[in-house]
């Protein structure tokens, strides 16, 4: 006869329940108990957080500063697309794997929006397939609203960006609120609407950006995050018109009033002193031929880092070089409510904001294109 198996007796579980001591011992049981399905979702979590895509992404300025930046970028968006096939291939096999399974529909949801997020612009046939299956998913009245919404977004937002020869879905305001006016009538009040509507209000133009943030603002079914976010682009707006007044540290002087420092028509140029220890990037065709009777003064926000051996300034216009070492804490980007950089404010000679942008906008901005007329 086999010997019985030793008995384990846990003294605090004397007089339990049968069930209290059964979940008793499940909480102890190792986190190697997992079974498959659930270490297959682990991967496919992981892959799709290697991948990068961020909860809220922020809005960069589609036009490359130079060759060097846009190379760069080819290279992030080669990297990225592949990983993001990798999260597809994960996420349809265990699609397939485990149909049964409460999370196949998420996963065949993340299969398709990473799929959409790993298209080239040279790779026409993934292109097509990715796009097929989307409206496949986006059709299918079985699935979920909010899983349908979410991916009939990244689809349309691929699309503006086709039309417009690669521009971000965010610079496209009337494109951008015509599809989520379309999706809201599909797909009802979804959270990732209200998302992409923030987004468009932090990228667009003064008017635009307003409008943007305003909807999101009022929206009953917005996050809380959310209308705080709409609230600051909001605050931001209402700058314009109004003249600015705070001091800045010019490079070796003291703190000085701005409305000495902008007696004249001014571009505030605001930039990260850490990533961009060279200056602020894309000013090179201004510097070349700098608009007349403007003058330019630049922010570096935060400590500046070491500029690289036999590295260059980026060329600029000639202005004054101020310092705020606070970074995002300082009251001058609390101020002017900028939540990205660079960013760029237009100033009359009365120091009135009457406009702002990034940096490829400033042109725009100074010519009067997009932005409120001063009284």
């Amino acid at each position: 006869m086999f010997p019985h198996p030793p008995v384990i007796y846990f003294p605090r579980l004397a007089g339990c329940p049968w069930h209290r001591v059964l979940l008793s011992l499940l909480l102890v049981l190792p986190l190697g108990a997992k079974d498959e399905a659930e270490r297959e979702w682990d991967n496919v979590a992981r892959l799709r957080r290697e991948a990068g895509r961020p909860a809220r992404p922020q809005p960069v300025d589609p036009v490359p500063a130079d060759r060097a930046e846009a190379e760069r970028r080819r290279r992030e968006q080669e990297e990225g697309s592949r990983r993001f096939r990798a999260v597809a291939r994960a996420a349809r096999d265990f699609a397939a794997r485990h149909a049964s399974h409460p999370r196949a529909v998420d996963a065949a949801k993340v299969a398709i929006i990473a799929d959409l997020e790993g298209i080239l612009p040279r790779d026409g046939r993934h292109a097509a397939d990715a796009r097929s299956a989307a409206e496949a998913f986006r059709r299918n009245p079985r699935h979920p609203a909010a899983a349908r919404a979410e991916v009939a977004l990244v689809l349309e937002q691929r699309e503006i960006s086709r039309r417009t020869l690669g521009h971000p879905w965010h610079t496209q305001p009337v494109l951008a609120e015509q599809m989520l006016d379309r999706l809201r009538g599909e797909f009802g009040d979804q959270p990732e609407l209200w998302q992409a509507g923030l987004t468009l209000a932090e990228a667009a133009g003064c008017d635009a950006g307003r409008e943007a943030a305003h909807r999101v603002y009022q929206a009953p079914g917005a996050a809380p995050g959310l209308r705080a976010a709409a609230r600051q682009v909001l605050e931001r707006y209402a700058l314009v018109r109004e003249p600015l007044a705070f001091t800045l540290t010019p490079a070796g002087g003291r703190p000085t009033a701005l409305e000495r420092l902008a007696p004249e028509r001014t571009v505030l140029c605001l930039y990260d002193a850490e990533r961009q220890p060279l200056g602020p990037p894309g000013l090179h065709a201004l510097a070349e031929r700098p608009p007349s009777r403007v003058g330019w003064i630049y922010v570096a926000v935060g400590r500046p880092a070491p500029i690289p051996k036999g590295a260059r300034v980026r060329p600029r216009p000639n202005g004054v070089l101020c310092l705020e070492p606070a970074g995002w804490r300082s009251p001058v980007v609390s101020t002017l409510r900028i939540n990205q950089l660079p960013y760029a404010f237009v100033l009359d000679e009365r120091q009135r904001v009457s406009g702002y942008g990034r940096l490829s906008e400033i042109p725009a901005l100074l010519a009067g294109i997009g932005r409120p007329i001063l009284p």
